[in-house]
């Protein structure tokens, strides 16, 4: 499904077909990682626990993680006309009752970003795109795609243990 947000700009959602077995790995995966709480020292619009991929070895990353990551570059290289370099910058995030992540865009960090969608108890607060005010409801299994510069957040959460799996995508083209 795509939505035009108020910017004339695409965001895109997509179901993955096999959403209940991924999830349930990727949450006993996650089950065996540390979460970083939020401080208010620490800059993040994530007023909640993190989990940053990127500090991670490499063979601690959960599989599930780079399933979506090439999920998420084979949806965008379909409607590329050039080929590109993909650089991800992949972290999850757990949100739990009374928490939020602040309005902020990824302009000038990347090119596109994602939000995959793990785990939705009851009340797991929706993604909002703040400047169109289009709500993209919790849903597990749920990929939403969209341009970096896009503005959004994650109001304050009604439930505990929603998780997502985030990321800032960097597309360079590759020289041929």
């Amino acid at each position: 499904m795509i939505l035009k947000c108020k910017e004339n700009i695409e965001i895109e959602i997509h179901h993955h077909p096999h959403y209940q077995s991924l999830n349930d790995k990727l949450m006993n995966d996650f089950s065996n990682l540390s979460f970083d709480d939020y401080h208010p020292y620490k800059y993040t619009n994530i007023k909640g626990s993190q989990l940053d991929f990127v500090n991670l070895e490499p063979s601690s990353i959960p599989k599930g993680v780079s399933l979506i990551e090439n999920w998420a570059k084979q949806i965008i290289q379909n409607k590329l006309v050039f080929p590109v370099e993909f650089q991800f910058d992949t972290w999850a995030a757990r949100l739990d009752k009374g928490q939020e992540t602040l309005e902020h865009a990824h302009l000038y960090y990347a090119t596109f970003a994602f939000v995959y969608f793990v785990n939705t108890p009851k009340g797991a607060s929706p993604l909002v795109f703040t400047t169109s005010g289009k709500k993209i409801k919790a849903e597990p299994g749920k990929l939403v795609i969209f341009p970096a510069s896009l503005w959004h957040k994650v109001p304050i959460n009604k439930c505990d243990n929603r998780v997502t799996i985030a990321s800032n995508i960097v597309l360079i083209k590759r020289r041929e």
